[in-house]
């Protein structure tokens, strides 16, 4: 993200009720809280109000603003929870995202406005919103009721399935948890350790003990211990919701409790989706002017109306590139698996060719090239080894690789790794990893005997990463595997610099290049001595451009090909004693 967006973002806070002061103890952030209450509104703006059918139900703790299209019949809800600690109202950034998903979906929108401490207490807050939602339920004819709550709410709407499933309620289709918030009594001792991360602390946004006895003391109250109220993650999850997506952020202190969800909820029969995104606010989908924010919130919006939507348009582009090069240059890279899988997303040629400028096509065709030539070489040095796909998504390599003897394993992020099981078929030798490529745990799946031979494949996957990160990726690795190879594509400075400049100006998708190298051999020799460059070359050669267009657009890219502002690099980490 850039740096005139956080500071954007960072604006947007201090003007907020914030707990600015990480010395406080409970009852100094219940007078912060009361205080900054007087400054607050939990009425929809006014062009809300201009654009909608907005009309509000009392009810003795709160009320509840229902939110629909104008002259349009809706038969299809979600129950908003918004966040805030338990003790904040809405805010005008929440009620724009409810906005834009009333208005992207045709849905109606329930809002309620629930208890919040220092006020009021937990059970305060569940009778109302029970109250509520068995309201709608029982007002409204509904045909699909989607529950959606973030951050605090995503915890109070986990609790709301389980409540509605011990009463006899209507169950909701689906659950959406954006970033939520499972535990307010954090009885795990090593997670609540995660949340005490400094790291993590950004934005005024942070966790402390006096945040814990605050929770305690004003919220929490009589149903201490009581899970399916406080602590949801350890309730009895069995059969609350027929599906539930998890939205979070990879370096987010309430990241730690997605995961843990996301690993619990596997076992039970839901269907169970898990985004995680990188370089994210915790709260970004209040922040609907930052791009990447924007583009979360898109998603969220496709989810809660329909999960056949979410295939991210990253895998399409990706799958584009490849299923266009096989169709057009059959002899220099042949893969009809991807033009079946480009079949089935219905990826259109046409559009995705439009987004792109030449150069830009030329450099997605000429890594696919590259890449593929680079790891069949590996294949012919080392025909026993083990190749890893780092950032998978539906990559094929393995069937255009495959020699009969070697081991394969793909990593990704365990909802693309779902979507991969369904349009991919898995083969002997081939094992699927659904986990984080930046969580370098997963790095204990793979598994190799000694002397055997072992490359990384990272395609398009720099990009994910800062310098830091990419720095600590490499040192995993070598730490785990000591004479590993790591075959990547990267910029070098001037053309993250060029590739920057057409996202800020409009005429590039995606978000910002973090990471560039120039010279890989000084920057390897400062990392680790023990880091070896065997190769690193342009992306793009004078040759393969030729043959596959011209001449004249062999010459016209000259510059970039010589200064190597698209490369591949790859590098043997440590040594072992390999057996060929």
């Amino acid at each position: 993200m850039s740096t005139q967006n956080s500071l954007v973002i960072i604006k947007e806070k201090i003007a907020g009720v914030m707990l600015d002061d990480k010395r406080m103890k409970a009852d100094d952030i219940a007078k912060k809280v009361l205080k900054g209450r007087k400054r607050e509104c939990s009425t929809p703006p006014k062009w809300m109000q201009d654009a909608f059918h907005i009309t509000k139900a009392e009810s003795e703790n709160g009320l509840c603003y229902y939110v629909k299209p104008k002259k349009k019949e809706v038969k299809n809800f979600f129950f908003y929870i918004h966040g805030g600690g338990h003790c904040m109202e809405i805010n005008k950034n929440q009620w724009e995202f409810v906005a834009t998903v009333v208005e992207e979906n045709g849905y109606g929108a329930a809002v309620p406005i629930y208890p919040l401490a220092p006020e009021h207490n937990a059970q305060d807050t569940f009778d109302m919103l029970i109250g509520t939602y068995r309201h709608l339920t029982r007002q409204e004819t509904i045909d699909r009721l989607v529950v959606v709550g973030d951050s605090t709410g995503g915890g109070l709407a986990l609790s709301l399935a389980v409540l509605a499933w011990k009463e006899g309620v209507r169950r909701p289709d689906k659950l959406v948890l954006l970033s939520p918030s499972l535990d307010t009594e954090f009885m795990d001792g090593n997670l609540a350790n995660h949340m005490l991360d400094r790291k993590k602390e950004v934005r005024k946004y942070y966790y402390r003990l006096g945040i814990k006895e605050f929770l305690s003391r004003y919220w929490i109250q009589d149903l201490y211990h009581q899970n399916e109220y406080t602590c949801p993650i350890y309730a009895d999850l069995t059969d609350i919701c027929d599906e539930i997506a998890i939205f979070t952020v990879e370096n987010d202190l309430l990241n730690s409790y997605a995961r843990l969800l996301y690993d619990k909820l596997k076992k039970e029969q839901i269907r169970i989706h898990y985004f995680e995104y990188f370089g994210m606010p915790h709260d970004y989908i209040e922040h609907q002017h930052v791009p990447e924010c924007r583009m979360i919130i898109n998603r969220i919006s496709d989810s809660i109306k329909d999960e056949a939507k979410l295939v991210n348009p990253e895998i399409k582009r990706a799958v584009w590139a490849r299923s266009m090069v096989a169709e057009r240059y059959p002899k220099m890279f042949h893969d009809d698996e991807s033009i079946k899988i480009a079949a089935k997303l219905n990826v259109s040629h046409k559009d995705f060719n439009a987004m792109y400028q030449e150069y830009d096509r030329l450099v997605k065709i000429g890594r696919i090239v590259e890449i593929d030539k680079r790891v069949k070489q590996f294949i012919m040095r080392y025909a026993d080894g083990v190749i890893v796909n780092v950032g998978a998504e539906l990559d094929t390599m393995f069937s255009r690789m495959d020699n009969g003897r070697i081991r394969w394993y793909n990593v990704d992020m365990p909802e693309i790794m779902e979507l991969r099981r369904k349009m991919v078929e898995s083969r002997d030798r081939e094992q699927n990893i659904g986990k984080s490529i930046l969580d370098f745990s997963w790095l204990d799946s793979v598994k190799k005997k000694p002397g055997e031979a072992i490359l990384f494949v990272c395609c398009d996957v720099t990009k994910y990463f800062t310098d830091k990160k990419l720095q600590a990726f490499l040192n995993a690795i070598w730490e785990r595997f000591p004479g590993a190879e790591v075959l990547f594509d990267v910029k070098n400075s001037v053309g993250r610099k060029r590739a920057n400049l057409k996202v800020l100006t409009g005429k590039k998708k995606g978000s910002f290049i973090k990471v560039s190298i120039d010279n890989c051999t000084s920057l390897m020799y400062d990392w680790n001595i023990k880091y070896r460059v065997l190769y690193d070359r342009a992306i793009l050669n004078q040759e393969d451009i030729t043959e596959m267009f011209s001449s004249d657009i062999a010459r016209k890219y000259r510059h970039a090909i010589r200064r190597k502002y698209d490369k591949i690099i790859q590098l043997r980490l440590g040594t072992e004693r390999i057996e060929i």
